[in-house]
Order: structure tokens, then C-alpha cells, then sequence
């Protein structure tokens, strides 16, 4: 007698529609990726040729680099010089040693050099620092050194820069700026270096009252300083740094333009008239 196997009608059903729901879902997937497709190829292409633009701009540039270089507009046509004060701006020019046959990318990759070049050829340039106007017009921009003061030289008067040296252009006393210190009477006996030295270490609030300093001392660890309110202050060069500090409140006891001694301890007296024309006081 056969065995008949009884099977549940649900579980076919189920298996059915489980069977068909898959093949939808197949068919859903296929659509999707025949959808991207077109949409994957736009994006391939723009960014195949967002690079091909890319390159192209970079090789146009390059040439266009190139022809310039090569043209008669990549040479130097025209140099301008700014902030040089009383220099030369032909003999800074001369100095650099730029020709109108030369490069104007050349001469800006040379910055470095030819401002070192210009600042041991003339004290005053501490740098220069080169620009581009237009296609081959450069530009120096030169920063000068402080003026520390002025120095007498025979009939004319010298820079003295914050480095120490000497400006290179002899001044007449209608070009000396008199709000900055007079040297007068250095020579090789007396070191204007150490007296220099001296007044940089001063108090700024001190060094704007001094007017001139003078080399003209009987001994040589002797420093004069004239002041600008006319009073004269003697003192030695190994403790004047220590007793400027006290002027201020020395001059007002003072009822008139008075020497004050510094050398040893502190002690005033009134200017002699021999004394006020040898330091120029009115």
C-alpha cells in the first residue's frame, strides 16, 4: 500500500512567492546597474578631461614661460631705485652689475647676492629687496641703516650708522639732520668706536638730549658730551654708562648752563665764556 505524504498548501505558497520576490529583486538590481552605467561613464569622461585641460594649461603656460624668456621683453629694460636717500642711483645700479642684456628672472633669483653685493659696496644699504613691475621693469627697494649721528670729517660731515661704519657720501651742514648727535674732534687718538660703543649704551631718553660729543679730551678715558639745553657733562668712559642716569635730576638745580663734572663723584659749576664758544653755547 503507498504512502501518501501529506504537504502543507502555506509552505508552497510561501516558497512561491519567496521564489518570485527574488527573481523581482534581481530584475530591480539589474535595472540599477543599467541606470549607473551611463551616469558612471559622464563622470569618467569629465574627469578624463578635467586632467586633459589641466595638462593642456600647464603646457600652454610653460611654452608661453619659455617664449618669453627667449623675447626681448624678458631683458632688463628699465631699474628703479626707492628709499635710498642720499645714494647715487646711477653708482647703486653700476654697482649691481645689471645690464639691459640681462634677464629679468635671472636678476630676481639673485636677490640675495646683489643686495649683499650693494650693502659691502655702499655702509648705508643694510638690504635690497628686488621686484618686478610690468614684464622687465625691476625695482630695488633699499632699507638704510639707522643714523646713529653725524661725524666731522674736515669741512664735511659723515653718517654714522648703527653698525658702526661710515656713510660713503660727504654731507655739508645743510644736509645733516641736527636732532641726531655731532661727532666732533675724533681722530686716531681719540677712538670715536669706543665713544660710539659708549652713547649706544646710554639710556634712549638720554640720547635724545644729547647734541654733540667731542673728541677734543685731555685724557683719553675722558668723554664730552654737549647737551641740547646747553649744559656740558665731563666723565670717564668706564663709568659714564652708570652716572647718565642722574642727569636729569642734576640740571634742575642748575640756574644756569653749568659744567657737569662725572669723572669722580658729581660736582657743577657755571660755564666759562672761553668754554661756551669752544662748544658753540649761545
Amino acid at each position: 500500500m503507498a504512502r501518501i505524504t501529506k504537504k502543507d498548501p502555506k509552505e508552497e505558497l510561501a516558497k512561491f512567492l519567496r521564489h518570485d520576490e527574488e527573481r523581482n529583486q534581481q530584475k530591480e538590481d539589474r535595472r540599477k546597474v543599467s541606470s549607473q552605467l551611463p551616469s558612471l561613464q559622464r563622470e569618467r569622461r569629465r574627469s578624463l578631461l578635467t586632467r586633459l585641460g589641466s595638462i593642456i594649461v600647464v603646457c600652454l603656460f610653460i611654452i608661453c614661460a619659455l617664449a618669453y624668456y627667449v623675447s626681448p621683453y624678458a631683458d632688463v629694460s628699465t631699474v628703479r631705485i626707492y628709499g635710498a636717500g642720499d645714494l647715487d642711483a646711477k653708482s647703486l645700479v653700476r654697482a649691481s652689475e645689471i645690464t639691459a642684456s640681462d634677464k629679468v628672472l635671472d636678476s630676481l633669483r639673485s636677490n640675495q647676492k646683489i643686495s649683499r653685493k650693494l650693502s659691502k659696496t655702499f655702509p648705508e644699504v643694510g638690504s635690497v629687496k628686488l621686484t618686478l613691475s610690468g614684464l622687465n621693469t625691476l625695482n630695488f627697494k633699499v632699507k638704510e641703516r639707522k643714523v646713529i649721528g653725524y661725524v666731522k670729517a674736515g669741512s664735511v660731515y659723515r653718517k654714522i650708522l648703527s653698525n658702526g661704519g661710515l656713510g660713503t657720501k660727504a654731507l655739508s651742514w645743510s644736509e645733516v639732520d641736527h636732532d641726531k648727535p655731532l661727532f666732533i674732534g675724533y681722530s686716531k687718538t681719540v677712538s670715536l668706536k669706543t665713544n660710539l660703543k659708549i652713547f649706544n649704551s646710554f639710556p634712549d631718553y638720554f640720547k635724545d638730549q644729547v647734541k654733540m660729543l667731542s673728541g677734543n679730551t685731555r685724557r683719553k678715558t675722558q668723554m664730552i658730551m654737549v647737551m641740547k639745553d646747553g649744559n656740558v657733562i665731563i666723565g670717564n668712559i668706564a663709568t659714564i654708562r652708570s652716572k647718565v642716569k642722574y642727569y636729569n635730576a642734576i640740571k634742575q638745580d642748575l640756574t644756569e648752563k653749568s659744567v657737569i663734572d662725572m669723572e669722580v663723584g658729581a660736582f657743577t659749576r657755571p660755564l666759562t665764556a672761553e668754554e661756551k664758544k669752544a662748544y658753540g653755547i649761545s
